[in-house]
């Protein structure tokens, strides 16, 4: 008997204003603690597996001021580990703005505050002027970005690995440096990596163990897990694909189409035309995202939005896990207690009839 596919769901806490929706007509979010603390324990108790926080330091303005004001993504993981049981906590850093012996020892720290539940999502700074205006980009960096990036994760899986650390690199010196204790997880914590560019997607193969990725339609998701895998292969290693999906359910799919021409009603056009013109910036990945957000097709959202009643919901998820060869899901809502709730009585249970869903 052939086994159920198995697919881990998370969930995308809104610790930046506005949570991930540009619309005046979705949940006004503002960076609270009780707000994520509800959120992840409500994740938590309908059995979700993880939950994430991304790292952003300038948001986009508009009417919503989208982002504008953010809580930091590493110190809020660690409030939460000593504030939840069982559900894993995705950090997110970028490797400029921590030293790799600062973050083995912190790292180490909350592992072992939640006894073995962080994870770690590297980023290398997908909008740089976050970083420009901190003055922290080394020379040359947009176009060494993962040679720094290697150099750091190397030296952080030492730390975490090894009683001392020597090390004379490009970017890095460490002179006989300890880091004591290491994490409970052995080998190490859980990495995460949503880079895209053939560079970034190697660096992940090498480094991560999950890939997050995006793709337009069922198709593009697939061809995107599935090249994904391909390389990681070729580095010699495996690698599971993960990728971020908008829920809006309703009882009834005209309920569902209602709501969601409500939300496009409200969209903050400012802060949607900032986003794009920030994402069309970039010089290596996800122009495409920034060019849509600056051509009319007004996409308020992150992540691929599946807007219905549970079982239309159930379906295009079972569609992405099973047909688009996707390992993980990160949930986003436009009202997280209310998408919560729904989907922890709604959907779980048709999803569990499919594919393997829900902490056991």
């Amino acid at each position: 008997m052939q086994s159920m596919k198995r697919l881990e769901i998370g969930v995308f806490l809104p610790i930046g204003k506005q949570g991930f929706v540009l619309s005046t007509n979705a949940q006004a979010y503002v960076p609270s603690f009780a707000d994520q603390l509800e959120i992840t324990r409500i994740a938590e108790d309908i059995g979700l597996d993880y939950v994430f926080s991304m790292a952003k330091w300038r948001g986009f303005g508009g009417t919503t001021q989208f982002w504008d004001s953010s809580f930091e993504s590493f110190s809020l993981m660690a409030a939460l580990a000593a504030t939840t049981d069982r559900i894993r906590l995705i950090a997110t850093v970028n490797p400029l703005l921590f030293h790799p012996a600062l973050m083995a020892k912190m790292a180490a720290t909350v592992d072992e505050v939640s006894q073995g539940r962080l994870g770690l999502n590297i980023i290398t700074g997908s909008v740089l002027s976050e970083y420009t205006q901190m003055g922290v980009l080394p020379d040359n960096y947009d176009q060494r970005r993962y040679e720094y990036a290697s150099e750091w994760m190397h030296v952080l899986k030492r730390l975490w690995s090894e009683d001392h650390v020597t090390h004379d690199g490009e970017f890095f010196q460490l002179v006989d440096c300890v880091s004591e204790p290491k994490p409970v997880q052995r080998p190490r914590p859980q990495i995460i990596c949503a880079a895209s560019s053939e560079e970034g997607l190697r660096f992940t193969a090498r480094e991560a163990d999950y890939s997050f990725i995006n793709g337009d339609g069922l198709e593009g998701v697939k061809q995107q897990s599935l090249n994904s895998k391909r390389i990681a292969l070729e580095e010699g290693t495996t690698i599971k694909t993960a990728t971020t999906t908008l829920l809006g359910i309703r009882g009834t799919t005209e309920e569902a189409s209602t709501y969601w021409e409500h939300l496009m009603e409200g969209a903050d056009d400012e802060a949607i035309f900032n986003m794009g013109t920030a994402f069309s910036q970039r010089t290596r990945e996800n122009k495409k995202r920034g060019a849509l957000l600056l051509d009319g097709k007004k996409k308020i959202h992150s992540g691929r939005p599946f807007v219905g009643a549970p079982q239309q919901i159930a379906d295009e998820i079972i569609k992405l896990a099973v047909e688009g060869d996707i390992d993980s899901i990160l949930l986003v809502f436009p009202d997280y207690v209310d998408g919560l709730r729904r989907f922890g009585s709604d959907v779980m249970p048709l999803l569990s009839e499919a594919i393997d869903v829900g902490f056991s």
